[in-house]
């Protein structure tokens, strides 16, 4: 059974132009537990009553009191309107915590492959203190261009602070890199996830089938992936994704 929970906006940030993360405290109940790669239900107010909205968590799982939502806005949309419209110290309220996406905890090595704001659960994942040991996590984040890069400074540090972790930021329509500091350029390549990844791995057979692999984002973007993956070679069952 769901909860519902009462809570107050307590920092609304804009991360690019399209892009916002939002800080949650909690009301009523006081607390929340959930597991890192779980989703939450907005409920937006509407003529015809609550219509639900559904975003993944982005902040650990560790935080009992309080909770981070990162939003892409879609011109237009009902949510997307709502949300723009929020005030700091606004009461919202959701439901949840929902969905089986998360970090299954074994040794086998871990790739991430996501787009846009599909970065939310891997940001709780990877802040949270999972139970891991000797394994090797590789992410690969499309965005579209250099302004649309956000969180680069926690992915940094993640490599410092997390054992075997290493990125790269996949922009897509981007000509060249002049536009980034030369001590950033190595995190980044001008290609999409999927062919920078067939860069990588060109042979099919190259690729350990021990890898686990995390898709997270637009749902024909992580369709695609997913049967980019199986036609690689891939076993369905090593493979687990959320669609937004």
């Amino acid at each position: 059974m769901l909860n519902t929970y009462k809570t107050l906006l307590t920092k609304k940030t804009q991360l690019n132009a399209s892009t916002y993360l939002y800080h949650f405290d909690l009301l009523e109940p006081k607390e929340i537990v959930f597991k890192a790669g779980q989703y939450l239900m907005l409920k937006v107010p509407s003529d015809k009553g609550p219509v639900s909205r559904l975003y993944s968590i982005a902040s650990p799982d560790f935080e009992k009191n309080s909770f981070d939502l990162i939003i892409e806005m879609v011109p237009g949309g009902l949510a997307s309107n709502y949300l723009l419209s929020l005030k700091e110290n606004s009461q919202v309220v959701f439901q949840g915590p929902a969905g089986v996406f998360g970090l299954k905890e074994n040794d086998r090595p871990k790739i991430f492959m996501v787009t846009g704001t599909g970065i939310a659960p891997i940001r709780s994942i990877l802040n949270s203190k999972f139970k891991i040991q000797n394994s090797k996590l590789f992410l690969f984040w499309g965005l579209k261009t250099y302004q649309d890069v956000y969180l680069l400074e926690e992915l940094k540090n993640y490599e410092l602070r997390i054992t075997n972790f290493k990125f790269k930021i996949c922009l897509s329509r981007e000509q060249n890199l002049n536009m980034i500091p030369e001590v950033d350029k190595k995190f980044f390549e001008i290609d999409h996830v999927n062919t920078y990844f067939n860069k990588l791995f060109p042979n099919p057979y190259s690729l350990i089938p021990n890898y686990d692999y995390y898709l997270c984002g637009g749902r024909d973007i992580v369709e695609s992936l997913r049967l980019f993956l199986i036609n690689k070679g891939i076993l369905q069952e090593n493979i687990y994704f959320e669609k937004f």
